[in-house]
């Protein structure tokens, strides 16, 4: 039989800023963001190995500076995203940056 066993959430994880959106949707812990985490506010997967300009093999070869441009021209790091993104939070429009 199995068993359900559920997890506490640690006190370290905090979220960050979304590098695509802005909005504070990525769980990090000790500064460090989650490696796939995925941001409900653009749907971007935080790719801790690309930069602004290199394609994110996370991202299917999206760069992050061609995402942050989609989402500020139709709301989604993709086209094909759009389906999976919500608005954000009263308590992602802040966080532990500002």
């Amino acid at each position: 039989m199995w068993k359900l066993f559920s997890k506490k959430k640690s006190e370290t994880i905090q979220n960050c800023k979304c590098p695509c959106c802005g909005y504070y949707t990525i769980a990090q812990e000790k500064g460090v963001p989650f490696h796939g985490d995925i941001c409900p506010v653009c749907f971007w997967e935080i790719d801790l190995l690309g930069g602004l300009n290199e394609p994110s093999d996370a991202n299917h070869g999206l760069t992050l500076l061609q995402a942050k441009q989609n989402y500020q021209t139709f709301g989604a790091c993709d086209k094909k995203s759009l389906k999976f993104v919500r608005d954000p939070k009263p308590e992602e429009l802040t966080g532990i940056d500002d």
